[in-house]
């Protein structure tokens, strides 16, 4: 039976025909009304006003928009849960939050959750490169639940909010998560109207514009419609991003049994990207020149990457307590990448950098077209055995990835520039391209778990998944196009899960948790040399936390404890990069704290800090880098942002961001002669004038203008920009 909207739960009404009439009784029932009313009854144009009913006003909320910091759901385990029934250390950025600091790529979204850095063009590699409790993320980012792990720049214009669960997650998510999973919960159609538009300038000559619209048609139908455009530069004049977005999406059976929601999200950037410095010999640190010079080359400098990611999703509630998901999506990431990484020439340890010494532009040309295919199926479901209470999930999943990767070889020379003249005449040669690799895999899983309620205070959770990945690997030689070697692997194994809640109140909530990850060899579109048998990654997580809801439940602060094993760590071979070799045995242990919510009515708070001890057991074939600092792993990270309302219109805004050491390598044991990044503090402002439907923001990102480095690679690493300022108008209706 159709559902009228208005009474879809999740529509507020300013006005209903039903309310108005009690009302008008309860006016007749009330002697003082009733006397208050009767000069209106001699007035006849009162009488004949009083016959015509006001319009009724429907307004629509969200059902994933979180008011404030603080969120109460995820949906990182496949089913929405509490958070405090989630026995791990879940972060979740909120729309409102990323919304008041202006947050326009992944970067910026993730400063804000603890132990989390970035690596800068990794190998030639492009996009975001995430790096969560010392383990890289590329291979567990998600958009929806499923894998999105090509390489990219993530753009949060269509993004409602965006989770972190940290620590192995395999028995949910499969191959990868080591250090946790990324998850970009996407804007969706609802039962409402809505239109909003922002409108940014700021300096080095940055402009962006978003657009958000949605439209009921009917009772059960809506349509959204998320647009955005951004240009910006940069303080060198000549590195910029440049982009645009669509993501379209369309809701049919809102408030029914059946709900079919489809979505497409569209990205196209048109980057010309900057690796940044060389490193020092003498100091260890990034050559420390004006942020204004660019060591990149004219004409071999550019990054072109068309993302477009299609997804179906059928919804089925059986009953109030059950429910059926199934989710298709196809995702097709086209990317060329030109860069070129600047070295030094002919300096070492006790010869100094001068403005005279040769940079030697080293190119990374490459390109590929991935492609992936994914289907899910889950079943969650509430039901009572005896005197216990089970929480169910259970469900498949198959995957079908491709890579055709191309190799870029260039007819000529690059000229070398000086560290103090950084400008060349150019590129004059010709590229070629050529074949270099094609991947293709199949995987194939089925996963279940359960959260059982002994008491209203205990809880039990157990899960375990079974993966089987099928890769082919073919390889080319890049200058004629000839077969090299063709590898095939099949892995297959289990990961489990399973945890003990206590909550002796409401607002209260402990848990231990353990789980572990098979990660095979072939998930990162590679695979071993061949003759070569490289075993599947293994981890063990082990975790024991607390959350406490305070203030009446306005804030939320939770800690953690944790230690992350993980067994036959791949890498990059130093001499071959495109093959894998093994740490034998490597671990984090930490602990971290967060806060979102409010203390007060005027003041907010997201604050987190994470200090970990990240260090390498056994390395590969020589112990020489055992008991080294992992590279890009800060032991100590910390982040705050907090607005304060002054008036009922004006905001005010602080963040303040730490980083600790990282090192560009594993290098050895006392790490003597590694490049690193120094620590930074980064402190960031905004002042807001917010009005029902008009919105003024002034954001002041690197408020001390502090010179540091967000990201970094064994020979490079990317300065940060300087201090910049940006200023937004928004309408809201």
């Amino acid at each position: 039976m159709r559902k009228p909207l208005l009474a879809h739960p999740g529509v507020r009404h300013a006005k209903r025909p039903n309310c108005l009439a009690a009302g008008m009784l309860a006016m007749a029932l009330s002697p003082a009304l009733a006397y208050a009313a009767e000069p209106a009854k001699a007035d006849a144009d009162n009488k004949e006003a009083a016959k015509t009913l006001a319009p009724v006003k429907v307004i629509g909320t969200q059902g994933e928009r979180v008011q404030g910091y603080k969120a109460e759901t995820t949906r990182l385990g496949r089913m929405k849960q509490e958070l405090k029934d989630v026995p791990q250390a879940v972060s979740v950025v909120t729309h409102d939050l990323m919304a008041e600091q202006g947050a326009a790529n992944l970067k910026d979204v993730l400063k804000n959750v603890s132990g989390i850095t970035f690596a800068a063009g990794e190998g030639g590699r492009s996009g975001d490169q995430v790096i969560l409790r010392g383990f890289a993320a590329f291979n567990d980012m998600y958009r929806d639940g499923q894998r999105d792990v090509a390489q990219y720049n993530r753009d949060p214009f269509n993004d409602e909010k965006i989770e972190v669960l940290k620590g192995a997650s395999s028995m949910l998510f499969g191959r990868g998560s080591t250090g946790g999973v990324i998850n970009q919960v996407s804007k969706a159609p609802f039962a409402g109207e809505l239109l909003g538009a922002d409108l940014t300038i700021g300096t080095n000559h940055y402009q962006r514009i978003t657009l958000d619209v949605n439209k009921p048609y009917s009772d059960t139908t809506a349509v959204r419609l998320n647009v955005m455009g951004t240009d910006d530069g940069s303080p060198n004049g000549k590195s910029k991003s440049k982009r645009w977005g669509v993501a379209p999406s369309v809701a049919f059976g809102l408030g029914e049994p059946t709900t079919l929601v489809l979505s497409h999200h569209h990205l196209t950037e048109k980057n010309r990207p900057d690796l940044g410095v060389p490193y020092d010999p003498n100091t260890l640190k990034p050559l420390d020149v004006p942020v204004s010079r660019y060591y990149g080359v004219d004409g071999l400098n550019m990054e072109d990457i068309t993302t477009d990611i299609t997804t179906a999703r059928l919804t089925h509630k059986l009953d109030s307590q059950n429910e059926i998901n199934a989710q298709l999506r196809h995702g097709r990431y086209d990317r060329m990448v030109l860069v070129t990484a600047p070295r030094l020439v002919g300096v070492s340890a006790g010869v100094p950098v001068t403005d005279n010494t040769q940079i030697a532009p080293g190119a990374k040309l490459r390109g590929s077209l991935n492609e992936t295919t994914v289907f899910s199926l889950d079943y969650t479901g509430k039901f009572n055995t005896g005197i216990l209470r089970h929480n169910m999930l259970a469900g498949v999943e198959f995957t079908h990835d491709t890579q055709s990767a191309t190799s870029v070889l260039m007819n000529g020379t690059i000229p070398n520039m000086t560290v103090g003249n950084p400008t060349t005449s150019g590129w004059k040669g010709s590229l070629t391209v050529r074949p270099s690799n094609q991947y293709s895999s199949n995987n194939v899983a089925a996963f279940a778990t359960d959260t059982i309620e002994l008491t209203p205070q205990w809880k039990v959770m157990a899960g375990l998944r079974f993966d089987r990945l099928e890769g082919t690997y073919t390889s080319y030689n890049t200058s004629t196009g000839a077969i090299t070697g063709r590898t095939k692997r099949d892995d297959r194994g289990m990961s489990y899960r399973t945890g003990l809640i206590w909550q002796p109140t409401d607002t209260q909530s402990y848990y231990a948790g353990y789980s572990t990850l098979m990660n095979p060899s072939g998930e990162a579109y590679a695979l071993d040399k061949p003759g070569e048998n490289v075993k599947p990654e293994r981890n063990q997580h082990y975790e024991v936390g607390a959350k406490w809801d305070l203030l009446d439940g306005d804030l939320t602060f939770r800690t953690a404890l944790f230690r992350t094993v993980k067994l036959n760590e791949r890498n990059t071979d130093p001499l071959v990069p495109d093959v894998s070799i093994l740490y034998s045995k490597r671990h984090t242990n930490g602990i971290e704290f967060e806060a979102a919510g409010r203390i007060n009515a005027q003041w907010s708070v997201f604050a987190g800090a994470s200090l970990m001890d990240p260090k390498i057991d056994q390395g590969y074939n020589t112990s020489a880098n055992n008991g080294a600092v992992p590279k890009y792993t800060p032991k100590k990270t910390f982040n705050l942002w907090t607005t304060y309302k002054v008036t009922d219109t004006v905001t005010a805004g602080l963040g303040a961001y730490y980083v600790g050491k990282t090192y560009a390598s594993d290098g050895n044991a006392n790490q003597t002669r590694t490049n690193y990044l120094p620590a930074y503090t980064r402190l960031d402002a905004m002042l807001a004038y917010d009005t029902r439907n008009y919105a003024v923001k002034l954001n002041i990102n690197n408020l001390t203008n502090k010179k540091y480095y967000d990201g970094q690679y064994s020979g490079h690493a990317n300065v940060a920009p300087p201090r910049e300022a940006q200023l937004t108008v928004s309408y809201k209706y």
